[in-house]
């Protein structure tokens, strides 16, 4: 009897430092790590709309209110995005705006993906069922009414 509960804690003792130099863990034993956003989504039409000359104003309607406003730069805004995925890729893409005397000059940005690429990668994959689109009925066709008709060369009040 002491033998047998000997070998079974030898045995379960094995089995959790197995478990424990393992690559492989189940899914219903790994923690839940969501999807971690910060930052402003800057799309390519964004960037491609940044003219020199533009306010502050402008530049803000544009891209929204900036990520990072440095003190010591005030000339300089930086929208940076970060995404970290749950299985552990990173994007980060960075877009400085300089002014000077109250105008864009100019800007430095990373590659910015197009508006549905950014959707895809915010989103994660597209759902197995594409949305239905509803399309509008169409008008009912109408005659036009006779010249000599009553009524057929007034307006409505």
């Amino acid at each position: 009897m002491i033998r047998t509960a000997y070998l079974l804690c030898l045995a379960a003792l094995v089995a959790t430092l197995q478990a424990c130099s393992a690559s492989y863990v189940p899914g219903i034993l790994r923690p839940y790590r969501p999807d971690v956003q910060q930052g402003n989504i800057v799309t390519k039409d964004m960037v491609e709309q940044l003219r020199p000359g533009m306010t502050r104003d402008q530049v803000r309607f544009l891209l929204g209110t900036p990520m990072l406003t440095d003190i010591f730069h005030q000339d300089r805004w930086d929208y940076t995005y970060y995404l970290r995925r749950k299985n552990g890729d990173t994007q980060i893409r960075k877009l400085s705006v300089l002014f000077a005397e109250g105008k864009l000059d100019h800007f430095n940005s990373d590659a910015m993906p197009a508006e549905p690429l950014a959707d895809t990668l915010i989103l994660g994959s597209k759902p197995s069922q594409p949305a239905k689109s509803v399309e509008p009925a169409p008008a009912p066709a109408t005659a036009p009414a006779p010249a000599d008709a009553p009524g057929a060369g007034q307006q409505k009040p």
